[in-house]
């Protein structure tokens, strides 16, 4: 009878510490793309002086059908995604993370 208790008990705790272990490895990683950032709007003179454009000019953001309206990602790897709700369309958007400039689709 305390043999059979012992592998029950020991059943149980090997499971609930297999279903712990999943369950705590499948928190979210802060580097797969997590966060968003605020965009920061650059004018176009300020981007010329600061940034000069490539000669094909400025790139063009994309934007992620399943994310929200405003967001963008960036061009330039790793690709950081901006909140350009507050940007107007065409407008030029400064890439913090790799000091370039994009615009706004």
């Amino acid at each position: 009878m305390k043999t059979n208790s012992l592998k029950i008990i020991a059943a149980v705790m090997m499971g609930l510490f297999v279903l712990g272990t999943t369950v705590h490895a499948q928190g979210t990683d802060s580097r797969i793309g997590a966060s968003v950032i605020e965009a920061t709007a650059i004018s176009k003179e300020d981007a010329q002086k600061k940034y000069p454009p490539p000669s094909t000019g400025y790139p063009m953001g994309g934007r992620d059908p399943h994310q929200g309206s405003g967001v963008v990602s960036s061009p330039y790897p790793p690709n950081q995604k901006y909140d350009c709700a507050k940007i107007n369309h065409g407008g030029l958007v400064l890439d913090t993370r790799v000091r370039k400039v994009f615009v706004r689709p």
